[in-house]
C-alpha cells in the first residue's frame, strides 16, 4: 500500500512538471501564472490549516507561520498581477520584480524567526501577528504603487538591477541561517517535519539562487525559480498537514488508545471490587478480579458464571435497605455490608453503587473492611475497658477516702483510750501503797501479824503490774500512731494517683518525686525488714521528663517490692542496705540506680529476667520486670539489671531521656 501511494504521488509530480512545462511552451504568461496561483493556494492553505487546527497544536508559532504565509501569498498575488505582459498596471512594468524581493524578504525572515522561537514559551495572540503582518504588507504595496519608494529591481535592456540582486544574496543568507536555527533547535520537531523544512530552505535557495541570475522576466532561470518555489510551498503545506492535522489526530488517537488501556489496566489491577450487575441482581454483567477475591473466588471466569449478587447477604434486612435506597436515592454510599463469600465464610465490605435505569444495570465498586470493622470492634471494646478503668479509679479513689476517714478516726479512739499515760488506777493504787505503809501497825492489829506484809507487798506488785500495763500500753499507742500515720501517708499518696487520672496521660515530672512516692508507700517494709535507705540524690535538683506519672510509680513500687523480697530470700540478717542513686548524664539523660546489697543471682541470668516467668527469689514474685521494661521503654528509655553473684547483690539501672 505504500509502494502504491509513493508511486501515486511520484505521478502526479511529474504530471504537474510537465503540464506546468508545455504551459510554457504555449505563452510563458499562462505558465507563470498557473504557478504563481498554484503556491498562492498553497499559501491561503497553509493558513487555513493551520488556522483551523490551532486548538489542536502544542505550538502557536505552526499557527504564526500559516498567518504569515496568508499575507506572503496576497504579496505573491499582486506580483502575478504585476508580472510584464498582464497588462493590469500600465504606468510600469516591472512592479512584479519589487514585489518578489518584498514577499521573498517577508518568507525568509519568517522562516528564521519560526525556526529560532519554535521552542520558546514567549507567545503573541493571533491577533497581534495578524496585525503585524498587515502593517508590514501594506507598507510595501504602498512603497511599490502608491508612495513609489521600492528601489528598482529591473531595467529593460540590462537586466536586474544591483540591489535586486544584492536582495537575493541577503535572502538566500538569511535562509542559510534559519537552516542552522532549525539545526539548534532540531529537538523542537520530529524528524520528518524537520527534513521537510530542511528541504524548503534548500529549495528557496536554489530558487533565489536561479532568480538572482537571469536577465529576462521569461528566461529558463527564470521558469527554474518558480519551480524551486512551487516545490518549496509544496512542503510546507506538507509540514502543516502533517504537524497540524494528521498529528494531531493520530495523537488524540493515540491518547484515546492509551486512556482506554489504562482504564482496563486500573480496572483488571485495582485492589477494589468493581462490578456491574442487573437491576434485580441475578446476575453479574461485567466486574474485574478484585471482586472475584473479595467473594473467595479463584478465578474471574467463575466469578461471572457462578456469583448471584443478591444471595451474598448475609443479613436480608441489609438487602432490603439498599434495595430501597437505590430506588428512592438511585445510589449508595460507603454502605457497610455483612455478605458471605463462595465458601460460606463471612466478611464486612464497603458498597457503592448506583443505578443506571435507562442502562438498566446497577454499577458499583465493593471494599474488603474485614480488617478494619475487626479494629475498630477492638478500639470499641479498648473504649470499654478504658471506660472500666476510669470507674474502678473512681471507685477506688472513694473506697480510698473512705478508708482514710475511717483511720481517722480509728487514730481518734486510739488517742482518746491510749492517750492519756498518767491513769487514775495507778494514781490510786500509789495513794493505796503510801497508806498501807503508813497504817501498818493498824492493819497488823487487825489482819493478824504478819499478814500485813502480804497486803502491803500485794498492792506494791500490784501497782507495779498497772505500771507496766500503762507504760506498754503507752508505746502501743505511740506504735499505733506512727503506723496510723503512715496508713495516711500511703492514702494521701495512692489518693493522688487516683486524681491524676488513669495510666496513659503524660505530663511533665521529676522522677526523684516519683521514687519519694513509692518509697514512702514502701517505708512500713523497709522498716519491718531492717533495711537501710541510703539516698544518692536531691529531689528537685534534676530536670523534668515527659512522663505517665501512674506507670512510672508502679516501675518503681514493683522495683522496691522486689527488692524488698530479695532480702527475704537473703541469709544476710543485718547490715541490710538499699542505695538509690539519681544523676544527670550528657545533660539528656537521668540515670537512677537501685543497689541492694541481698541475693543477688548469677551474671548469665540477667538475659532472662524481664521474661514474664523469672525470677530470682525461690517465691514467683519476679513477674512484673517484663512490664517495668515496656513501660520505661515507652518512654524512650533503658532498664537493665546488675548483679557479681550469688549473695552479692545486684542493681537495676533505668536511663530516661530529659524533656528539652
Amino acid at each position: 500500500m505504500m509502494s502504491y501511494n509513493k508511486a501515486m504521488t511520484v505521478l502526479i509530480f511529474v504530471s504537474v512538471t510537465v503540464g506546468l512545462y508545455l504551459t510554457n511552451l504555449y505563452h510563458y504568461l499562462l505558465f507563470h501564472s498557473i504557478a504563481e496561483i498554484f503556491s498562492i493556494v498553497i499559501a491561503c492553505a497553509v493558513f487555513m490549516l493551520s488556522w483551523n487546527s490551532k486548538e489542536h497544536t502544542d505550538n502557536p508559532y505552526l499557527v504564526y507561520l500559516g498567518i504569515a504565509y496568508l499575507f506572503i501569498g496576497v504579496l505573491d498575488l499582486f506580483h502575478t498581477l504585476g508580472y510584464k505582459g498582464m497588462k493590469i498596471f500600465m504606468d510600469y512594468d516591472y512592479y512584479a520584480n519589487q514585489l518578489w524581493i518584498g514577499a521573498r524578504g517577508m518568507e525568509s525572515l519568517t522562516l528564521l524567526a519560526f525556526f529560532i522561537f519554535a521552542g520558546s514559551k514567549k507567545k503573541l495572540s493571533y491577533h497581534t501577528v495578524i496585525v503585524i503582518y498587515t502593517v508590514i504588507t501594506g507598507i510595501i504595496i504602498a512603497s511599490v504603487f502608491y508612495w513609489k519608494i521600492f528601489p528598482i529591481c529591473f531595467v529593460e535592456g540590462q537586466g536586474q538591477t544591483l540591489f535586486k540582486k544584492i536582495s537575493e544574496y541577503i535572502i538566500c543568507l538569511i535562509l542559510l541561517c534559519s537552516g542552522f536555527a532549525l539545526y539548534k533547535n532540531r529537538e523542537e520537531f520530529d524528524d520528518y517535519i524537520r527534513k521537510l523544512m530542511a528541504w524548503t530552505i534548500i529549495l528557496t535557495i536554489f530558487g533565489e539562487l536561479a532568480f538572482a541570475f537571469y536577465i529576462d522576466n521569461y528566461g529558463f532561470s527564470n521558469l527554474f525559480g518558480h519551480y524551486m518555489k512551487i516545490a518549496s510551498f509544496y512542503l510546507v503545506y506538507k509540514a502543516i498537514i502533517v504537524t497540524g492535522i494528521k498529528n494531531p489526530f493520530d495523537l488524540m488517537f493515540r491518547k484515546l488508545r492509551d486512556s482506554e488501556e489504562r482504564y482496563r489496566n486500573l480496572f483488571n489491577t485495582a485492589l477494589v471490587g468493581i462490578f456491574r450487575t442487573t437491576r434485580d441482581g441475578t446476575k453479574i454483567l461485567a466486574a474485574n478480579p478484585a471482586a472475584a477475591e473479595i467473594f473467595g473466588y479463584d478465578s474471574l471466569e467463575a466469578y461471572l458464571s457462578e456469583f448471584v449478587p443478591r444471595n451474598c447477604y448475609a443479613d436480608p434486612a441489609q438487602r432490603s435497605e439498599i434495595g430501597q435506597r437505590l430506588r428512592n436515592e438511585g445510589k449508595v454510599d460507603n454502605f457497610e455490608l455483612l455478605t458471605t463469600d463462595r465458601s460460606g465464610n463471612q466478611k464486612w465490605v464497603a458498597l457503592s453503587a448506583a443505578v443506571y435505569r435507562e442502562e438498566n444495570y446497577i454499577e458499583g465498586a465493593v471494599i474488603d473492611i474485614s480488617e478494619q470493622v475487626e479494629n475498630r470492634r477492638k478500639i470499641q471494646e479498648a473504649a470499654q475497658r478504658e471506660a472500666e478503668q476510669r470507674g474502678k479509679i473512681e471507685m477506688a479513689g472513694s473506697v480510698l477516702h473512705d478508708i482514710g476517714n475511717a483511720v481517722t478516726g480509728l487514730g481518734t479512739t486510739a488517742t482518746r483510750l491510749l492517750g492519756d499515760k498518767d491513769w487514775h488506777e495507778c494514781k490510786e493504787l500509789a495513794k493505796l501503797e503510801r497508806m498501807t505503809e503508813q497504817k501498818r501497825d493498824a492493819f497488823a492489829a487487825a489482819l493478824g501479824t504478819g499478814k500485813e506484809d502480804a497486803l502491803i507487798t500485794f498492792v506494791r506488785e500490784l501497782r507495779k503490774s498497772m505500771e507496766a500495763r500503762c507504760e506498754q500500753l503507752h508505746l502501743d499507742y505511740q506504735s499505733m500512731t506512727k503506723i496510723i500515720s503512715h496508713i495516711n501517708e500511703i492514702l494521701h499518696l495512692q489518693r493522688r494517683y487516683t486524681r491524676d487520672g488513669q495510666a496513659g496521660q503524660r505530663a511533665m515530672i521529676h522522677l526523684t518525686d516519683i521514687i519519694e512516692d513509692a518509697l514512702a508507700i514502701n517505708f512500713g517494709g523497709f522498716e519491718k525488714r531492717r533495711i537501710s535507705v541510703r539516698r544518692g540524690f536531691q529531689p528537685g535538683k534534676l530536670p523534668g521528663i515527659s512522663g505517665d506519672r501512674t506507670r512510672l510509680i508502679q516501675v518503681f513500687l514493683n522495683l522496691f517490692k522486689n527488692a524488698a523480697e530479695a532480702f527475704d530470700a537473703s541469709e544476710k540478717k543485718e547490715d541490710r542496705t538499699l542505695e538509690i542513686s539519681a544523676e544527670l548524664l550528657n545533660s539528656d539523660k537521668i540515670r537512677v540506680s537501685i543497689a541492694d546489697n541481698a541475693v543477688g543471682f548469677e551474671p548469665e541470668q540477667a538475659a532472662h529476667l524481664f521474661q514474664a516467668d523469672s525470677s530470682t527469689k525461690n517465691r514467683d514474685s519476679g513477674i512484673g520486670l517484663k512490664q517495668c521494661r515496656s513501660v520505661i521503654e515507652a518512654h524512650g528509655g533503658t532498664v537493665r539489671i546488675e548483679s557479681p553473684g550469688k549473695e552479692k547483690g545486684a542493681s537495676v539501672i533505668i536511663e530516661l531521656p530529659v524533656t528539652k
